[in-house]
C-alpha cells in the first residue's frame, strides 16, 4: 500500500520541521506550504489524502483555508491547529468543516492519532459508498449513511476510530434515523468485513405471541435460534434490532453465551462477533426498571453512538435528497434528477417525526405522482395532513389548541412514523395496546 499525503500548512519553519518530521517517520509522505495561498494550490494540484493547517497565518486565514479545501474536495479531512485554549477558533474551525483540531504545542501522540482517525474515516466512508450491488446489502444500504452537520461529522470521526476495534457497540436513535444503515457500515470498515454480518430482531419476538412477555416462559426454539444467530456470526457481526425488547429469559441465555466464550476466548477455535445492539433508547429505562440485566447492558454498551433525529441536522436534507432520488428512481422507473423551485426550503422547514425513512417515503410518493424530469413541491405531501402554511406558521399564527388536539396530532405522528404498528407505538406513547385503540377510535384516526 503506497504511503498516505499530507500537506501541511504553516508559516512558522519550526512548527512544520516538527510535525514534518514527526509524520515521515511513521511512514507518511509530507509535503509543505507556507502560506494559505499556497496551500491551496497544492491541493488542487497534488490532491493529499489530508491536510493540517495553522490557524493564525497572514494573509489567507486557516479558517478561509478549510472552506477553499472544502470548495476543491469536501472529502480531504482538514486538521486546524489552534492555541492553545483558544475556544473560539476551535468552534469556528469545526463549523467551517475541519475534520479536527490540535492545540499547539503539538503533542507527537496526538498529532499521530488524529491523522490517523482522518484517514481512517476518509477510508470508511469510500468504502461504504464503493460497495456493488453484489456485496452484503448492496450500496443502498448505505446511501443514508450522508452528512455534513457537526453531529454527524463527529460520529463519522467515531466510526473510523472503531476500523481497528472489536468492541460491542451500542446505537441508540429514534425510529427511522438509519440505526441500522450505522451498525452495516461499522461492519464493513471492521478488520473482519469479510466475515458474516448476521441479523436478529428482537422487536419480532416480543411481536410473535410465542411468549406472554419479558416476564413470562420463552419457547425453547427461540433459546435455540439465538443461540444459533450467535454461531453462525462467527468472528463477523451480529446485529441486535431493539435489544431492550429481548425478553428475560433470552437475555440470561445471551449472557451465558458471553461468559462462555470469554471462558474459551484463548482457543484458537473460538470465534466471538461483535454484538452491535440498536434501541430507541429503552434499554436503559428497563436496566433500572430490573427489566434488563445490568450485566448484559454493559456488555453490550461498551462504546455508544447517539444517532441524531432529522429535525436536529436540517442542513443535511439537500444531501440525503440527492443520495436518495437514484435509488427511488431505479425502483419506480423513473429518472427525476432535477429538483425544483422551493422543495429543498420546504422539506427543510418540516420537523419529520419519523426522520430519514418518513423523507424517503415522501420523496417515493413525490416521484410516484410527478412525471417529466424535475421533482417539483406541488407532488410533495407531508403524512398527517401537515401543509406548508402550518409548517411554516408559528404558534402565534396558529393560537391556542386544546390538549385533545395536541394528543391526537402527537398519536397519529406516532402511529405514522411506526408504519402503523400498534405494539410499537403503543409502546413509545407509553400506553397499552387497548388504550391506544380507544384513543384512534376516539379521534376518528385511519391509515
Amino acid at each position: 500500500m503506497s504511503a498516505s499525503f499530507v500537506l501541511l500548512i504553516d508559516d512558522d519553519p519550526v512548527v512544520r520541521s516538527l510535525a514534518s518530521g514527526i509524520l515521515r517517520k511513521k511512514g507518511y509522505e509530507v509535503f509543505v506550504a507556507k502560506t494559505g495561498e499556497e496551500g491551496l494550490h497544492l491541493v488542487e494540484e497534488r490532491q493529499p489524502d489530508l491536510v493540517i493547517t495553522d490557524f493564525q497565518m497572514p494573509g489567507m486565514s486557516g479558517l478561509e483555508v478549510v472552506e477553499g479545501i472544502n470548495r476543491v474536495d469536501p472529502h480531504i479531512p482538514v486538521i486546524v491547529l489552534t492555541a492553545y485554549g483558544d475556544t473560539a477558533l476551535t468552534i469556528e474551525s469545526i463549523q467551517a468543516g475541519a475534520f479536527d483540531f490540535i492545540e499547539k504545542p503539538i503533542n507527537s501522540r496526538e498529532l499521530l492519532e488524529t491523522v490517523k482517525s482522518g484517514l481512517d474515516t476518509v477510508a470508511a466512508s469510500k468504502k461504504a459508498h464503493d460497495l456493488t450491488p453484489e456485496s452484503q446489502a448492496g450500496k443502498s444500504h448505505y446511501n443514508l449513511v450522508v452528512g455534513k452537520a457537526p453531529a454527524m461529522r463527529e460520529l463519522f470521526k467515531t466510526v473510523g476510530r472503531l476500523t481497528q476495534s472489536r468492541m460491542n457497540v451500542m446505537i441508540s436513535g429514534e425510529t427511522g434515523t438509519g440505526k441500522g444503515r450505522f451498525a452495516q457500515l461499522i461492519h464493513n470498515v471492521s478488520p473482519n468485513s469479510d466475515a458474516p454480518l448476521v441479523y436478529f430482531n428482537c422487536r419480532k419476538l416480543d411481536e410473535s405471541g410465542d411468549h406472554p412477555g419479558v416476564d413470562g416462559h420463552v419457547p425453547e426454539h427461540l433459546h435455540e435460534l439465538l443461540v444459533k444467530k450467535y454461531r453462525q456470526a462467527a468472528d463477523g457481526s451480529l446485529i441486535m434490532d431493539e435489544i431492550g425488547m429481548l425478553p428475560l429469559e433470552m437475555q440470561h441465555t445471551l449472557m451465558d453465551i458471553l461468559n462462555e466464550q470469554f471462558h474459551q476466548e484463548d482457543s484458537m477455535q473460538s470465534a466471538r462477533p461483535r454484538i452491535i445492539s440498536l434501541t430507541t433508547g429503552y434499554a436503559g429505562e428497563k436496566v433500572r426498571e430490573g427489566k434488563f440485566l445490568q450485566d448484559l447492558y454493559y456488555n453490550l454498551n461498551v462504546f455508544s453512538l447517539q444517532i441524531p433525529p432529522l429535525r436536529r441536522r436540517k442542513e443535511d436534507i439537500p444531501e440525503l435528497v440527492k443520495d436518495l432520488l437514484p435509488e427511488l428512481n431505479a425502483e419506480l422507473g423513473k429518472n427525476e434528477g432535477r429538483i425544483g423551485e422551493g422543495v429543498m426550503s420546504y422539506l427543510q422547514a418540516y420537523d419529520w417525526p419519523g426522520n430519514v425513512r418518513e423523507l424517503k417515503n415522501i420523496l417515493m410518493q413525490a416521484l410516484a405522482l410527478s412525471y417529466g424530469e424535475v421533482l417539483e413541491k406541488k407532488y410533495i405531501h407531508i403524512l398527517d395532513g401537515v401543509t406548508e402554511k402550518n409548517v411554516h406558521e408559528t404558534s402565534e399564527e396558529r393560537g391556542a389548541v386544546s390538549l385533545a388536539e395536541v394528543e391526537q396530532e402527537h398519536i397519529a405522528h406516532v402511529l405514522g412514523l411506526t408504519g402503523w404498528n400498534k405494539q410499537e407505538a403503543a409502546r413509545i406513547l407509553g400506553i397499552t395496546r387497548p388504550t391506544l385503540n380507544a384513543k384512534i377510535e376516539k379521534y376518528g384516526l385511519s391509515r
